[in-house]
């Protein structure tokens, strides 16, 4: 009997492992209808570093988008960042962030530019756009933007809605419910999209 216990105990603790490593996929919504996904991978977390990984698929009928963000955190603090962009099988835009001894060294790449360096960036960066699909950013002002290597203005608009003012000009807004990203309104090439989170990563 108590043997049979520990054997449902090992078995139940080993399925909500399984679940807590699972990815947690967004739909992504045009005017209603479905038009891809985003995976957002289980942040990867050692004794003193923090992965993450965001993936998105967008297929319509004049675009097919495919978008990656990449962070490495350590103590806190971003190491590197990637941020890439594909249009139509075609790299659109990538973006490469590197902490130096005392700041960051920002490489964009384009389609038509090979290598271009922005200003550096001198204050430690501890938040990303990444980051706010794995956590609130509660009591944040400032975060940075991995795609233009620049920090961006973030406006609290409720309880747990905020809004992202991009480099240029263009407005994200990340809703939550219980710490979890449950909601994104964004553009992309020029499209509005609503990333809206499974049902099925919901608590029932």
């Amino acid at each position: 009997m108590i043997k049979s216990l520990f054997l449902l105990v090992v078995c139940l603790t080993v399925f909500q492992q399984s679940i807590l490593a699972q990815a947690i996929i967004y739909d992504i919504l045009l005017a209603g209808r479905e038009v891809g996904e985003l995976k957002i991978t289980p942040a990867q977390l050692g004794a003193s570093h923090e992965s993450l990984r965001v993936e998105g698929a967008i297929n319509t009928i004049f675009y097919d988008v495919v978008y990656i963000g990449e962070n490495r955190f350590e103590n806190g603090i971003l190491k590197t960042s990637m941020s890439s962009q594909e249009v139509n099988g075609r790299l659109k835009e990538k973006t490469h962030t590197n902490k130096m001894e005392n700041a960051y060294q920002v490489r964009f790449t384009d389609a038509k530019v090979a290598n271009k360096d922005r200003p550096a960036i001198l204050h430690p960066i501890h938040h990303t756009v990444t980051s706010l699909y794995y956590r609130e950013p509660v009591h944040l002002k400032l975060i940075y933007s991995e795609r233009f290597g620049k920090m961006c203005a973030v406006k609290k608009l409720t309880a747990h809605a905020y809004e992202v003012v991009m480099p240029d000009g263009k407005k994200t807004v990340f809703t939550y419910a219980e710490g979890k990203c449950r909601e994104v309104r964004s553009q992309i090439v020029g499209i509005d999209l609503v990333f809206r989170i499974r049902s099925a990563y919901l608590p029932h």
